[in-house]
C-alpha cells in the first residue's frame, strides 16, 4: 500500500528541495506575468533553460523581428541576471524569467497553445544528471510547432532527435551534415570600433583545455616579448583558471573572470582582434568543425572583430586571408605580429569583409528560418498541444 506513496513523497521532496534552493521573488513574479500576458499574432516564444547559450538569444529576437514576428522570451532567472538582451531595445521582444521548478511543468500551460512557434534555444538540461533532453523534462516533444537548436550533432541518437532533423526542425549554428542553419549573431545596437593605436587582442570563454588552449597564448606572448613586441594588450574573459602566467608576461593581460553580457559587451567593443585559441592538436577541438561550433565565432561576426585562427578551422568558419589573420606552421605569434603591425587602412578593409560575411550569413539564416518556420505551420497549427 505504501510503495505509491513512497515514490510520490520522493518527488514531493525533490520538488520542494528544487523550489527552495532555486527560489527567486523576481522570477515567481515573472513567472505569473507570463501566464497572465495577452500575445499578439505571430508571436514566437524563444526558450532557454540552461544558464547558458545566452550569446544566441539576442540573435534569434532580432532574426523572427526582421520577419516579422513578435518574440517572448523565457530563461531561467539566472541566465535573465545576466541581461544578454541588453542591447536588444523593447520593441517587439518580451522577457520572462523563472524558476526551474515551472520546467517540468510547461507542457500543461494553456498560454504555450497562442504562439506561432516556440523555439528551444538549447536541446538538453546541462545541469541536471545525465543532461537529459529539455524536450522531455518539459513534456513537450510531441508539439508539432517547435523547434530546437542542437549545439552537438553527437547528441541527435541520444536524445532521439531524429525526427526533428527530418522534418526540418532542428537548427544547428553551422553548416553540417545534419540540420538546418542558423546562424544568429546580432547582440542588437553595437558599435563596429575603428582600430586603437594600441592594438588589444581579445578572447572570451571558459578557461578549460576542452574549449581552448591558453599555453598558446602564453607561448605566443613570449615569442612577441622576446622579438621586442611591447605595445599591446590582451584581455581573457571566462571563468577558470589561466595557470602560471611568467611575471614578465602579465602586464599584458587583463584576465576579467566571467562577466555579464552587458560588462562583456563593452570589453568586446574595445577590442581589434579576437584569439579563438583553436589547437589542431587537441581531438576535443575536432568538434568545433565536425559536430559543433565555437562560441567565438558569434562573437566575431557580431562585433566585426578580426579573427586570428588555424587554418584548420577558418574555412568551415568562412574565414579566410581578406577578412582574418590565419596561421599555420608559422604560430599564433606570428599573426599577432602581423596584426601588430597592421595598418588601420588594413584594417578597415579587413573588417569590411569580415561585415559582409555577417550580412551574408544573416541572409542565409533568415531564409532556412523562415523555412523551419513554415514547416511548423504547415505540419500542424501553433494550437497543437503536447
Amino acid at each position: 500500500m505504501w510503495i505509491p506513496f513512497r515514490s510520490l513523497r520522493k518527488k514531493l521532496r525533490t520538488f520542494l528541495k528544487d523550489y527552495v534552493s532555486d527560489y527567486d521573488k523576481d522570477a515567481r513574479r515573472s513567472e505569473k506575468a507570463w501566464r497572465r500576458h495577452e500575445i499578439a499574432e505571430r508571436t514566437v516564444l524563444v526558450v532557454e533553460p540552461n544558464d547558458c547559450h545566452g550569446e544566441v538569444i539576442p540573435g534569434f529576437c532580432s532574426l523572427l523581428l526582421s520577419m516579422g514576428y513578435r518574440v517572448d522570451v523565457l530563461m531561467h532567472h539566472s541566465l535573465g541576471s545576466q541581461f544578454p538582451l541588453c542591447r536588444s531595445g523593447k520593441e517587439g521582444i518580451r522577457v520572462f524569467t523563472i524558476m526551474k521548478t515551472l520546467w517540468p511543468c510547461l507542457s500543461r500551460e494553456e498560454i504555450l497553445n497562442r504562439y506561432e512557434a516556440i523555439i528551444f534555444t538549447s536541446s538538453l538540461f546541462y545541469t541536471r544528471p545525465g543532461m537529459p533532453s529539455a524536450l522531455d523534462v518539459t513534456g513537450l516533444r510531441s508539439r508539432r510547432n517547435l523547434l530546437i537548436v542542437e549545439h552537438e550533432l553527437n547528441d541527435i541518437e541520444r536524445l532521439k532527435e531524429e525526427a526533428f532533423e527530418q522534418e526540418g526542425r532542428l537548427l544547428t549554428l553551422g553548416a553540417f551534415r545534419q540540420g538546418t542553419m542558423v546562424n544568429p549573431h546580432s547582440f542588437g545596437q553595437v558599435s563596429i570600433t575603428i582600430r586603437n593605436p594600441k592594438p588589444e587582442f581579445i578572447t572570451v570563454g571558459a578557461l578549460s583545455a576542452e574549449r581552448k588552449n591558453h599555453s598558446l597564448l602564453l607561448e605566443a606572448l613570449t615569442d612577441l616579448y622576446n622579438a621586442g613586441f611591447k605595445d599591446f594588450s590582451v584581455t581573457i574573459v571566462g571563468e577558470g583558471e589561466t595557470g602560471e602566467i611568467p611575471e614578465h608576461l602579465r602586464p599584458f593581460l587583463n584576465i576579467t573572470g566571467k562577466l555579464d553580457f552587458p560588462s562583456m559587451f563593452a570589453v568586446m567593443e574595445r577590442a581589434d582582434y579576437f584569439l579563438p585559441l583553436l589547437d589542431p592538436a587537441n581531438p576535443a577541438h575536432e568538434r568545433y568543425i565536425s559536430t559543433g561550433v565555437t562560441g567565438s565565432a558569434q562573437l566575431i561576426y557580431g562585433f566585426a572583430k578580426i579573427p586570428l585562427i588555424h587554418e584548420k578551422f577558418a574555412s568551415f568558419y568562412r574565414f579566410d586571408a581578406q577578412n582574418a589573420l590565419l596561421y599555420d606552421k608559422e604560430g599564433l605569434s606570428n599573426a599577432m605580429c602581423r596584426a601588430i603591425k597592421q595598418t588601420s587602412a588594413e584594417y578597415a578593409a579587413m573588417q569590411q569583409n569580415l561585415l559582409n560575411l555577417g550580412r551574408q550569413m544573416d541572409g542565409q539564416s533568415r531564409a532556412n528560418l523562415e523555412r523551419a518556420l513554415d514547416g511548423c505551420r504547415t505540419s500542424q497549427g501553433p494550437t497543437s498541444k503536447s
